[in-house]
């Protein structure tokens, strides 16, 4: 048991690690712009001083507060990806602070694009340890399982719209590269499920109970 979950965090935590440092490269691409979320905490962080890591926590938390309240299921993952994330993100920016923020646009859209992808990869990572959906995807399964009638798809587009919606009124940059990431992220998201021979649905996640039921040898 001991050794299975060892693995299983370790594997968790390594995807929030790859995903801070894919942030980095989303925050590097300049005024092209970056997805919804990343949208969002920039627009917080401009707005309010803060770093980039706490505006994203600052982020993280409501967004748990709301799948708390949604009754969503939340597993120690789902912790973790709001803790570790905004850690990861600005350790990686501090790290990578001799990195020049690109001005060429068309460079801008290939490093915010391929930032995606890097983030396409450390979500499955970090998914594959089946201890929880980050807050975000949380949030998309309750809109979905409030509007039954629409496709889950467009759950995910309706809350990503809003956060970047609330970025941009914020100040954050919004340009090509994040609208192209609107369009081409769910694609970019099954190439790397496809590499990685990972099939989301197969996966059943534990929530917080779940996993003490197992540790308890309930």
């Amino acid at each position: 048991m001991l050794r299975e979950y060892t693995k299983r965090f370790t594997v968790c935590i390594s995807g929030l690690a790859l995903y801070g440092f894919g942030n980095l490269f989303c925050i590097k691409a300049g005024d092209v712009g970056t997805n919804a979320w990343n949208t969002l905490a920039l627009g917080i962080a401009d707005s309010t001083g803060f770093s980039f890591g706490t505006a994203t926590f600052l982020v993280g938390f409501s967004i748990l507060l709301l799948d708390l309240i949604g009754r969503g299921k939340l597993g120690f993952g789902t912790f973790l990806n709001a803790l570790l994330i905004p850690v990861f993100s600005d350790f990686f920016l501090a790290l990578g602070a001799w990195i020049p923020t690109c001005t060429n646009k068309v460079l801008g859209v290939v490093i915010t694009l391929g930032a995606q992808l890097v983030l396409s990869f450390a979500t499955i990572l970090y998914m594959k340890g089946r201890l929880g959906c980050g807050p975000r995807d949380t949030m998309m399964v309750i809109v979905g399982r409030k509007l039954p009638k629409i496709p889950i798809g467009v759950a995910k587009f309706i809350v990503e719209s809003v956060a970047l919606a609330v970025g941009i009124l914020l100040g954050a940059p919004f340009g090509l590269g994040t609208l192209l990431i609107m369009v081409l992220q769910a694609g970019m998201f099954q190439l790397a499920c496809t590499i990685l021979r990972y099939e989301p649905r197969d996966i059943v996640h534990e929530d917080v109970a779940d996993t003490l039921r197992r540790w308890s040898g309930k």
